[in-house]
């Protein structure tokens, strides 16, 4: 198990009990380069200096200080910042419980692993993550990381509790898209959804795998065995000239990179030729737009 990265309390009005926080994501298995004398082969060291006279520091020497104006700061020795402690430096408060699709995944941001610390907290640990499960809510409080104190969301998972921190409203930019209200072309959105029903499956993580991961490993095996690079090109996406004719092309080449969901039972046809029906005037439209040519407008568009 991951080392404590924070130890603390986690309270519910006037119930509290210790808890732990570990890193709940890794990137222990990526590949890192580091920085290299080429002439040498030895690994490159950064040094702090003066940044106007260029004496060399060592780090025991550092002070850290604010500039509040232009080469004017104000120093802050370590012992300060130690003791500049407010309550969520070491108690989360679940102050307040919202549901979880209220809160929009942008604000999500770095997730933790809560475990009880020690087994006196286990009974209180255990009560307060089945009481958000019950109630459907999950806990919003505050938590000092990283000498900022950050909205933290917590909420039950498994036996334990998942905590992630939250992006404050002023780091979420606003977006830029245009005009909402410009439709898009009928017959091309039908296409398009039938090739998005077929694509339609159970999201697996594990099913993803970093392709450029396993490309620079491959390059690093190959140096290291002193072989020659073996040169590749990623192909470049077609230029679309016509959308609709693109969008029919999809859909004739089968439009599935992975298996469909399993059709429902007792339904003996392939999986991958069970579309969406719409009864009706709509089924003869669709029925219609597959066979006639596409529509003047559309080439307009498109072109």
């Amino acid at each position: 198990m991951p080392r404590a990265t924070w130890n603390g309390f986690l309270r519910l009005s006037l119930v509290s009990c210790p808890i732990y926080l570990t890193p709940a994501t890794s990137e222990a298995s990526n590949i890192r380069l580091h920085q290299l004398n080429p002439k040498t082969g030895n690994r490159v060291r950064q040094q702090l200096v003066d940044g106007e006279t260029g004496d060399k520091l060592e780090r025991t020497e550092i002070v850290k200080g604010y500039e509040y104006q232009r080469h004017e700061y104000v120093t802050i020795p370590e012992e300060e910042l130690q003791a500049l402690r407010i309550e969520s430096s070491q108690t989360v408060d679940l102050d307040r419980f919202v549901k979880k699709d209220d809160i929009d995944p942008l604000y999500l941001d770095t997730p933790y692993y809560v475990y009880p610390d020690g087994k006196i907290a286990i009974e209180t640990f255990r009560v307060i993550g089945e009481a958000m499960k019950e109630t459907g809510r999950v806990g919003i409080g505050r938590i000092v990381l990283s000498s900022r104190e950050r909205q933290v969301l917590v909420e039950p998972l498994g036996g334990g509790m998942l905590m992630r921190t939250l992006r404050s409203s002023n780091e979420v930019r606003k977006p830029e898209f245009g005009d909402a209200d410009d439709n898009a072309d009928p017959d091309m959105v039908a296409v398009a959804k039938t090739i998005i029903e077929r694509r339609t499956a159970e999201f697996d993580p594990a099913d993803f795998q970093d392709r450029y991961q396993d490309a620079l490993r491959e390059l690093v095996e190959s140096k290291a065995e002193g072989k020659p690079a073996a040169k590749k090109t990623a192909a470049a996406p077609p230029k679309v000239i016509n959308l609709m004719e693109a969008l029919k092309r999809s859909l004739a080449e089968g439009g599935s990179r992975k298996a469909p969901s399993k059709a429902k039972a007792g339904d003996r046809r392939q999986g991958h030729m069970l579309l969406p029906v719409e009864g009706g005037k709509k089924a003869e439209e669709a029925a219609a737009a597959k066979s006639r040519p596409a529509p003047a407008r559309a080439r307009k568009k498109a072109s």
